[in-house]
């Protein structure tokens, strides 16, 4: 099921243009990225954080959303890069109770799960050599 017609928003339009999370969390994801050119089953890799598998339409390769509380969703998006261009893996959110949330929890939930999907990575991938980043979760 895509998400057409939901309203995805970034950290940065939560807590306005000043987010010091959104800093936070485009950091982490940036280290992180690579790493996710090595995911071979995005369902089993949803399956594996308790999310699903959603197709935004928003050119991304793969996206995964989870419930993170009760009426916020976290959209994971990943999109491969190529000769021309660099990969990317980016967060967004929605929900009717996204007002509710604090930056600084949103960014903390982003941060726990993108680690935990960099362990899926290591424990599928176990004869690659995968980035330095998949052996310190």
């Amino acid at each position: 099921m895509g998400s057409i017609g939901k309203k995805l928003i970034s950290l940065r339009e939560i807590e306005g243009v000043a987010s010091p999370h959104q800093r936070q969390v485009d950091s982490a994801l940036a280290a992180r990225q690579k790493a996710f050119e090595y995911v071979k089953d995005v369902v089993g890799l949803a399956k594996y954080i308790g999310g699903k598998v959603e197709s935004l339409g928003i050119g991304e390769d793969w996206s995964l959303s989870k419930e993170i509380f009760p009426g916020v969703r976290v959209y994971f998006v990943f999109v491969k890069g190529d000769e021309e261009f660099p990969g990317s893996l980016k967060v967004l959110f929605s929900g009717k109770n996204i007002n509710v949330m604090k930056g600084e929890d949103l960014a903390g939930f982003v941060i726990l799960y993108v680690n935990h999907m960099l362990r899926y990575v290591r424990e599928t991938n176990p004869d690659a050599n995968l980035p330095e980043v998949c052996y310190r979760v």
